[in-house]
């Protein structure tokens, strides 16, 4: 189990009850949480985060016929995201969507997909919502404890492995031309097998951090296995949702991002566009922190 926990979670009847970070909207908060909600939980996130606006003049039972779901399932849904009742999250729910619209944000934006037919004008302005609020809830879930401990890892590290797959690698291809500047010890690798036969070599003293948005892929959970064998610390950036990475990872760093699907030809595909902005937020932060620690300690030494 990670060392330390930006969620918790516990069972709640069928399903789990989440605690997130105060300071994440509720809007995000339920964007983040459906994929892992049950059937009936998922239908009542899915009329919120399209109807935002018109939920908080329902009543409860209002909620459920509209969501085709029972009361019942109301109560609990909003106790999953921390509150007393239905009233408590009305209450809230209407105060955030007041400050999105006083600064010039529909949340309900976030949920529209980029389509062909989209003017360049709108295309641009749903990129910028949905990058900047991935910017925004990801710098906000930062533990500053925890993101210490971590650029201390980093810094004393032997070796570096950086993980990553898909969209990811990008990000970890520039992550690795910061360190080295830094004169650090990265290694990468793209070829999975390569990846675990890098592993293989990790010992104490020695960092693999993975970069990803999908915490089940077996790869990378063999990869990781392999270097938690040798004594390496796992440093996991990626999804705030309960994973096996997420479990096996020493230390998180949590990306929240609402992805907006874009629909170039018959079927709308994810390109992960706003998740790579979160990820690339937490590694520019990573490197100008271990490049100010640098600088401090060179400081000290000439003193």
């Amino acid at each position: 189990m990670s060392s330390n926990r930006m969620l918790s979670y516990f069972c709640y009847d069928n399903g789990i009850t989440f605690s997130y970070i105060k300071s994440m909207t509720i809007i995000a908060k339920i964007a983040n949480i459906k994929p892992q909600l049950s059937p009936s939980a998922q239908k009542i996130a899915a009329f919120i985060l399209q109807q935002p606006a018109s939920v908080v003049s329902l009543s409860s039972l209002q909620l459920a016929q509209q969501a085709n779901v029972g009361q019942s399932s109301i109560v609990k849904f909003t106790q999953k995201l921390g509150f007393s009742g239905f009233l408590a999250f009305k209450v809230d729910l209407k105060e955030e969507l007041t400050r999105q619209q006083a600064i010039g944000n529909d949340p309900q934006q976030l949920q529209n997909q980029i389509s062909y037919s989209d003017t360049l004008i709108t295309i641009a302005q749903k990129l910028a919502h949905q990058k900047t609020d991935a910017i925004i809830e990801t710098t906000k879930a930062i533990d500053e404890n925890n993101f210490n401990k971590i650029i201390n890892l980093f810094d004393c590290a032997q070796r570096i492995q950086l993980v990553g797959y898909g969209h990811s690698v990008a990000i970890v291809n520039d992550f690795r031309s910061k360190l080295l500047t830094l004169g650090m010890t990265v290694i990468t690798e793209q070829d999975n097998q390569f990846q675990i036969a890098i592993a293989n070599t990790l010992r104490t003293g020695d960092i693999q951090c993975h970069i990803c948005n999908n915490s089940y892929h077996q790869d990378s959970l063999l990869t990781a296995q392999n270097a938690i064998t040798n004594g390496a610390t796992i440093v996991a950036l990626t999804t705030s949702e309960m994973s096996p990475l997420r479990q096996l990872a020493h230390f998180t760093l949590d990306t929240l991002a609402i992805e907006t699907s874009i629909q170039i030809q018959d079927q709308p595909d994810n390109y992960s566009i706003a998740s790579q902005a979160a990820q690339q937020t937490l590694t520019d932060l990573l490197f100008i922190a271990l490049a100010q620690l640098k600088v401090t300690s060179n400081k000290n030494n000439n003193a």
